[in-house]
């Protein structure tokens, strides 16, 4: 039976450091690529991007957005960023750089009421049906206490010392070459 603990407490600890090593992968890939995510929580481009899709996006210039492009852009300073359909990108008078985007929601009948004057958007690159779902669930407090008592349990569990850990310390064949010999 502690055979079978230890098996398992070295198989948790292994995926534990797999999805960890994923995890800092994946922040490394995202901030050398220029990469960050968004969860969609809105029909509003269904069946595309269904709710509870995360897509990978990453800034461009809003002057290079074509229509048919999903983009995410900043409605105001402290709203919620939007992500839907490229309907025109036409340059913006008051800026260089800048473009205003018309957007629309593929479930949407209509456009956006409003038009986004941005010098930047986040374009989607690909998106991952049910991911976001699973991501903001983890993020709740419940989740990330659950997870730090079982992953302290783990760790605990394999660090904890134990009796039978003495009679794998000596080396059977000096063991042998110190016992007295009879005979």
């Amino acid at each position: 039976m502690n055979r079978f603990f230890g098996r398992a407490s070295s198989w948790g600890l292994t995926l534990l450091a797999v999805l960890g090593a994923g995890c800092i992968a994946s922040i490394a890939a995202a901030a050398i690529f220029s990469v960050t995510f968004v969860v969609f929580r809105t029909g509003s481009m269904e069946p595309v991007y269904p709710v509870g899709a995360m897509a990978a996006v990453r800034e461009v210039p809003a002057s290079s957005l074509k229509p048919g492009d999903v983009a995410t852009v900043q409605r105001t300073a402290g709203a919620m960023p939007v992500t839907h359909r490229v309907v025109s990108v036409t340059p913006d008078p008051a800026s260089k750089e800048g473009a205003v985007l018309i957007l629309k929601g593929d479930a949407n009948s209509s456009e956006d009421p409003v038009e986004y004057r941005v010098q930047s958007a986040r374009r989607v690159l690909f998106s991952l049906p049910s991911v976001g779902s699973w991501v903001m669930g983890l993020r709740s407090p419940w989740a990330i206490g659950a997870s730090t008592v079982l992953l302290a349990a783990l760790v605990g569990w394999v660090f904890w010392p134990r009796q039978e850990a003495a009679a794998y310390d000596v080396d059977p064949r000096l063991e042998s070459q110190a016992a007295p010999r009879e005979g």
